[in-house]
């Protein structure tokens, strides 16, 4: 009997055990700073093929083809990009502008550096910042607006104090646009850029190499996160990318650490240990150009349609000579770097019907609690000074920001650990601030 009474007592004991540690386990994932950046998908898991597929479908552009920074300018000694720590700011910003209507848009200045920075600087004003140009009609549909400008967009200037202050404004050519904008619920503005779980970083925006960056002014603290990943299997895509239901249709062939796939036109090539696949369809035109709003909105349409995880995909930039759009993973707004050699997903429209695709097995799935410190990064001018002094031209860089670097866990290949870090666009090739140091010129 006393055996009886002690092993139920036993099992009650371990009962409690394994709901207080679900409980724990739960707070530590919905109080991680991440965890916006999970989806249903996350939650019912990943290993569903059908939760994925149903995911995507509701994916919009506008979910896609969001603005990557915010930067509030209250005045030039107090300009800083904004984060939430709980949600998506670019998202909720996002919904408040949807309410706006956007009337008329006039064309202000084209090709004046003075007048596009006179904008840039304005006090008491938000901007939203794309990683690159993008079409009035990607625009449109990101913020549900029917504004009617040929030029493109690379950012939003609005005034936080004063209604029917807005700006769309064009790296490229330095084109200012002022909108006509009523409806502007600015209060609600104030109240997202001012909530408690707000994290600021100083910045200032500053030409350099003809091109504004987003130039931190003084060292800056990024905490460092891992994440479970999912893998998707080569098999799956060989089924949906080849177009073939009969698996023996398609050859393969090991080559080194590589599998390689071929059905008539068609080629995948896996690389096993990377976890990274290169697609091409090489049945159509090689010298095939496209505009800049069909190229955007293709790739997007090719991008759901290779339901890799969208989970945490932004839109990073347009390569016009080759007509390839870029896609990356992006966590608390900075960018990841080395998922892939391209981005995490890059389109390259190859003719009218053909593409070829790069992108990865690999996907985030959920935050795992690392209890690691954050990094402390030095300001832009610190690293462009360093490398200067080493022998490095700074003519040649063609972009610097911070971002995360994808490791593979060394205790688990389930698990990648993103290390914040400055990355250097040196003679068009992305590379990380210490490997330019150990390697030198």
């Amino acid at each position: 009997m006393r055996g009886m009474r002690t092993s139920r007592i036993l099992i009650h004991l371990g009962l409690i055990f394994v709901v207080l540690l679900s409980v724990v386990l739960s707070w530590y994932i919905w109080t991680n700073p991440a965890r916006y950046e999970r989806t249903k998908q996350q939650q019912s898991g990943r290993n569903s093929t059908s939760v994925i597929q149903n995911e995507q479908s509701k994916k919009s552009v506008g979910d896609i083809y969001l603005p990557t920074q915010v930067i509030y300018r209250q005045s030039s000694t107090n300009t800083n990009l904004l984060n939430n720590t709980n949600v998506s700011l670019t998202d909720s910003l996002r919904t408040a502008i949807e309410k706006w209507h956007l009337l008329r848009a006039s064309r202000q200045s084209v090709n004046d550096q003075k007048a596009y920075q006179a904008i840039v600087d304005q006090n008491e004003t938000v901007m939203l910042k794309y990683p690159d140009t993008v079409t009035a009609g990607i625009f449109n549909d990101a913020f549900k607006q029917d504004l009617h400008i040929s030029g493109k967009i690379s950012r939003i200037v609005f005034s936080v104090t004063k209604r029917n202050e807005v700006y769309l404004l064009n790296d490229e050519n330095y084109a200012v646009y002022k909108v006509r904008t009523t409806n502007q619920d600015l209060v609600r503005i104030r109240e997202l850029l001012s909530g408690k779980n707000i994290s600021k970083m100083a910045v200032a925006e500053t030409l350099f190499n003809h091109q504004l960056i987003t130039d931190y002014q003084t060292p800056v603290k990024v905490p460092g996160y891992s994440y479970l990943v999912n893998k998707q299997t080569a098999a799956y895509f060989v089924s949906t990318l080849m177009d073939s239901d009969n698996a023996s249709s398609v050859a393969s062939k090991e080559q080194g650490n590589k599998t390689i796939y071929t059905d008539s036109n068609k080629r995948m090539s896996v690389n096993n240990k990377q976890g990274t696949v290169s697609y091409e369809d090489a049945s159509g035109q090689q010298s095939y150009h496209e505009s800049a709003s069909k190229a955007l909105s293709q790739s997007f349409t090719v991008l759901k349609q290779l339901e890799v995880s969208l989970d945490n995909m932004r839109y990073y930039n347009y390569n016009s000579k080759n007509n390839a759009v870029v896609y990356r993973s992006h966590v608390e707004g900075f960018p990841i770097f080395n998922q892939t050699n391209y981005g995490t997903v890059q389109v390259e429209l190859t003719g009218p019907r053909t593409k070829q695709i790069n992108f990865s097995l690999y996907s985030l799935q959920i935050p795992v609690p690392t209890g690691k410190r954050q990094t402390t990064l030095p300001s832009t001018q610190t690293v462009l000074q360093n490398l200067q002094a080493i022998g490095y031209k700074l003519s040649e860089v063609k972009g610097i920001e911070i971002g995360y670097q994808w490791k593979t866990d060394p205790a688990s290949d389930l698990v990648v650990n993103l290390t914040p870090t400055w990355y250097i666009n040196y003679k068009n090739k992305w590379q990380t601030y210490q490997t330019l140091l150990e390697s030198q010129p």
